[in-house]
């Protein structure tokens, strides 16, 4: 005789709370986006939380850890230049840390900025909160130097203001430095690892060192993997080293392509979008290139942030035909802003008819096309 208990296995809510009061908030409501995969173009919704007397509460669902930002469009917290243009800071805005079961509370005030932090029953968004009560000073104040620069007449006060509005980022970037690699356990510190190997706010050798000792806990954490691929691609991507992998369907005709079908001609692997400029104006470059070394050079632009549309629209009308595909940001396969370690656009390797990295060049200029002169001459 035999009898079998079966346990109730309880599964963890996928629901979220985020509620509180912010003083001086008034009505101004709070927008923000959700991870979406049903928004297939964007990967992510827009939304917006409704405030009454600085008063807000939201309750929604989510999967996986997510740092959020909520913004308002108050003139006090937009930071604007005479242009019309806007310094983005992450003082500005209320961030917290999106989790399923996460219950968030939130205090606080709008001064010069978002002077409110949140708390939860899982010390995750304490621990967030607190840090950034110590760092969001210093950013409000780099901020404002760059905002009085921008009305500035004077050159050499706009030197002044510029060196202020550094020295004090660099403070920033320090006590950043300082929490990722003194707390191994730390969600905050997870993301703000990722987040600072994307911005190129980390040497290499310490964000590594801080990779390596991190807790066994996180290694679920979205964040833990996308650093992973950062560290990897640090190491990848080193001149002399084998190009990483590319081979997939993400491209604008949906067939495959494979890198390795490059193998014995020049390549420049160019990391670009429409949406950023200086790529758009480099472009004609390397229309000529591609077609004043055709029967050496191969051409592949890695789209990052356009909607395949878009870019299709965009590479007909310049007669841009040489091989796209497209970045995708959630992907394990096709993530290859991620895998290359690229943080900044436009970005562009060299690749030797082995498959091998000559070089690689961060930002628009001359150094990579000057390179290939030398190279296919």
């Amino acid at each position: 005789m035999s009898c079998k208990n079966e346990a109730k296995i309880e599964e963890t809510p996928r629901t979220f709370t985020i509620e509180g009061t912010i003083e001086g908030l008034g009505s101004n409501n709070l927008y923000f986006r959700l991870p979406n995969k049903d928004y297939e173009a964007l990967g992510y919704r827009m939304d917006s939380l409704i405030v009454t007397n600085g008063t807000f509460s939201l309750t929604d669902s989510i999967e996986g850890h997510h740092f959020v930002p909520f913004y308002t469009s108050m003139k006090e917290l937009r930071k604007g230049t005479p242009e019309g243009g806007w310094y983005p800071a992450k003082s500005g805005y209320l961030n917290v840390i999106l989790y399923p079961g996460a219950s968030i509370k939130v205090n606080g005030k709008v001064s010069d900025f978002m002077d409110a932090y949140p708390i939860d029953s899982d010390s995750i968004n304490n621990e967030l909160g607190a840090f950034h009560k110590k760092i969001y000073p210093f950013m409000n104040e780099s901020v404002n130097y760059l905002v009085k620069r921008a009305y500035e007449q004077d050159d050499e006060i706009k030197k002044v203001l510029n060196k202020k509005a550094d020295s004090v980022s660099e403070i920033v970037k320090d006590l950043k430095k300082d929490f990722v690699v003194n707390h191994p356990s730390s969600v905050p510190a997870l993301y703000y690892l990722s987040d600072m190997m994307m911005r190129s706010q980390i040497e290499d050798d310490i964000a590594i060192k801080a990779f390596d000792n991190l807790d066994n806990s996180l290694v679920d954490i979205s964040f833990y993997k996308d650093i992973s691929y950062r560290v990897n691609a640090i190491k990848n991507t080193q001149e002399g080293a084998v190009a990483p992998t590319i081979k997939t369907t993400s491209t604008l005709d949906g067939n495959e392509f494979d890198l390795t079908a490059y193998k014995g001609k020049y390549v420049m692997i160019d990391f670009w979008g429409i949406w950023c400029g200086p790529c758009v104006s480099e472009m004609p470059k390397v229309k000529e290139f591609s077609e004043k070394y055709k029967d050496r050079l191969e051409i592949l632009g890695v789209n990052s942030g356009d909607k395949k549309q878009r870019i299709i629209d965009f590479v007909d009308k310049n007669e841009y035909n040489w091989q796209q595909v497209m970045d995708v940001r959630d992907s394990d396969v096709d993530n290859f802003v991620l895998r290359y370690n690229v943080n900044a656009f436009p970005t562009k390797f060299i690749i030797d008819p082995e498959g091998k990295i000559v070089k690689k060049f961060v930002g628009s200029g001359e150094e990579a096309f000057t390179l290939l002169e030398e190279l296919l001459n």
